[in-house]
C-alpha cells in the first residue's frame, strides 16, 4: 500500500531517527501523532489504537474495527481487533521478539502495562518522545499554512473581544462569548478551555473563568486558542478597562519589553533557554523578576504544548521551521497581572511573529 508523498516523507525522516537512537519499533498512540504520520485524526477513547512505526518496515495499524470506516483513510496496513480480542498481543505479534521497542508518553499506564505483560520476551519499552519530537518538530510548508491561519483567526477573536469588555460583563460571559466567536471565525474548536482574568485574578497565571464582574481601571487578561486542520493557536493580550495606574503602565511596558527581547532572541543556532534569559533579564532589572513565575514559551503544533519548551535549562537548539510562543508575565498577588503573547515561527535569519493583533499600551486601553 503506497504512503501519500508527504506522509511517506515524515515515516522515512522517522526511520532514521530510529536508527540513530538504535530503536527498532516506535509505538505511537495519541491522536496526533496518529495524524501526523498517517493523515487520520482518531480518537478511540478506552479501546487500545496503536501505530508501529518500523525503522526498517513500513507503518501498521493496530485498531479496533468499529473505526475500520475512519481508518480506511489511513494508507497504511491494518489489523483489526474486536472486543474479545486482546489488543496487547495482537501489537506484540508485530514486534519481533529481538526488537528494542519505544512507546510515546501519551499512552495510559493501564495500557503501557498490559503491553508489557503480553511481552513474552518481557521487555521494557524506552520513551518515544523525544523521537517523535525530533521528528515534529520544524514544520514544513503546509504545516506553516495552517499554524499562520490558525494565528490570524486568533487576532480576529481577541480583537473582538475587545470591543465587548464592559464592567456589565463577567469572566465567565466572556468565555461563552470567546466560543462563539471562534465558531464565527472558522475554527474547528479551541485549542484550551479560554483564560478570562480581571484584577486581581489576573495574577493567577491559569486563573479559571468565574463570575466576577470586570472592574474599572484594571487590566483584564484574555488568553485563547483556536485550531485550524488540527493545528493550534495561542495567543494573549492584556486590556485595560478604564484608566491605568502607573504601575500598571510600567508593568505593562516592562512585559512588553521582555516580550520584544525574546523575539529578537529567537533565532537559529540559539538554545531555546536563551530566549527565556533573555525576557527574564528586562523583567528582572525592572525589578518584578519574582513575580514572573512560569516559563517564557511552548512549542504549538498539532498539541498546544509541545516542543520546544522556553525554559530555563533547555538547551535545544532552535532550528527554522520550529513554531513557539513567547509570553512572559508578571503576576503581583492582591493587585493585577499581565501577560503577552505570540506564537513565532523561527526562519533562516531570526523570528516572525504568526500574530498581529496590537499590543503597544495604547492599544489595549478600553474606555
Amino acid at each position: 500500500m503506497s504512503l501519500d508523498a508527504g506522509i511517506k516523507e515524515r515515516v522515512a525522516a522517522l526511520q532514521q531517527i530510529l536508527k540513530e537512537n538504535n530503536t527498532d519499533v516506535l509505538v505511537a498512540t495519541s491522536p496526533a501523532n496518529l495524524y501526523y504520520f498517517t493523515g487520520v485524526w482518531l480518537e478511540t477513547g478506552e479501546r487500545a489504537s496503536a501505530l508501529l512505526l518500523s525503522s526498517q518496515h513500513n507503518p501498521v495499524w493496530v485498531v479496533h474495527e468499529m473505526f475500520q470506516h475512519e481508518a480506511e483513510g489511513a494508507q497504511v496496513s491494518k489489523k483489526m481487533w474486536k472486543d474479545g480480542d486482546n489488543p496487547y498481543q495482537l501489537i506484540m505479534e508485530s514486534i519481533d521478539s529481538n526488537a528494542r521497542y519505544a512507546v510515546d508518553g501519551n499512552w495510559e499506564a493501564r495500557h503501557v502495562l498490559q503491553l508489557m505483560n503480553a511481552d513474552k520476551a518481557s521487555r521494557t519499552p524506552v520513551l518515544g518522545d523525544d523521537m517523535i519530537t525530533a521528528a515534529r518538530v520544524c514544520k514544513d510548508e503546509a504545516e506553516l499554512r495552517y499554524l499562520s491561519r490558525a494565528s490570524e483567526m486568533a487576532d480576529e477573536v481577541v480583537s473582538k473581544i475587545k470591543g465587548e469588555l464592559s464592567t456589565a460583563k463577567t469572566e465567565g460571559e466572556l468565555t461563552e462569548r470567546l466560543w462563539q466567536l471562534w465558531q464565527e471565525v472558522g475554527a474547528e474548536g479551541m485549542s484550551f478551555p479560554p483564560i478570562v482574568a480581571t484584577g486581581t485574578n489576573g495574577a493567577a497565571p491559569h486563573h479559571e473563568p468565574n463570575e466576577t464582574q470586570l472592574q474599572e481601571n484594571t487590566t483584564v487578561i484574555v488568553d485563547t486558542g483556536g485550531v485550524y486542520q488540527h493545528y493550534c493557536s495561542d495567543t494573549t493580550r492584556t486590556f485595560i478597562l478604564g484608566e491605568p495606574s502607573d504601575e500598571m503602565k510600567k508593568v505593562y511596558q516592562l512585559v512588553l519589553d521582555a516580550q520584544k527581547a525574546g523575539i529578537a532572541a529567537a533565532k537559529p543556532g540559539v538554545a531555546a533557554q536563551e530566549v527565556d534569559k533573555a525576557c527574564r533579564k528586562v523583567i528582572t532589572d525592572g525589578g518584578y523578576g519574582t513575580y514572573f513565575t512560569h516559563r517564557t514559551g511552548h512549542g504549538v503544533g498539532l498539541d498546544i504544548h509541545e516542543a520546544p519548551f522556553v525554559v530555563g535549562g533547555n538547551q535545544q537548539v532552535l532550528q527554522p521551521g520550529m513554531v513557539m510562543s513567547v509570553e512572559p508575565g508578571i503576576y503581583i498577588p492582591g493587585k493585577f497581572g499581565v501577560r503577552i503573547e505570540d506564537l513565532i515561527v523561527i526562519e533562516e535569519d531570526g523570528a516572525t511573529s504568526l500574530n498581529q493583533a496590537p499590543k503597544e499600551l495604547q492599544d489595549v486601553i478600553v474606555k
